[in-house]
């Protein structure tokens, strides 16, 4: 579910279902040509797609926080982003990437990153769909 489609009496009604936000992260730089940020928005979406379709009625995708690079102040701010959804009554905060990040030793604030592989493939329908059901299990 998108944060837009959710009104005051709604939210109120569904945050007891609705536990996870989702924090889509584009990592545009402003230096992209208009076809690279294209493709960088297509690739989010297509990663965005594995979790929104079929964990429709359990999550929240916010808006998405287009430029940045990963470095320790994007990961700071987006950190005080997760927070924030954290201070606002979601149990889970999943970071979604449109770019491969390391994220060994990295703490974003977020539960679970998906983002596609070194190589720029996107992970497969299964692999993401573990993840979250990991994640909310309390196995991840």
């Amino acid at each position: 579910m998108k944060f837009s489609e959710l009104s005051a009496e709604q939210w109120a009604e569904l945050q007891p279902y609705l536990d996870t936000a989702v924090l889509p992260v584009t990592g545009l730089t402003g230096g992209e040509m208009p076809h690279e940020a294209t493709a960088a928005l297509e690739r989010l979406r297509d990663v965005l797609d594995l979790i929104e379709n079929p964990f429709k009625g359990r999550i929240v995708t916010y808006p998405a926080c287009q430029y940045g690079e990963w470095t320790p102040a994007f990961i700071t701010q987006l950190k005080g982003v997760c927070d924030n959804l954290r201070g606002i009554g979601f149990k889970h905060v999943i970071i979604v990437t449109a770019f491969y990040v390391s994220s060994e030793g990295v703490e974003t604030g977020s539960d679970l990153i998906i983002q596609p592989v070194e190589n720029g493939q996107i992970p497969s329908p299964a692999e993401v769909s573990d993840a979250v059901r990991k994640l909310w299990l309390g196995r991840a």
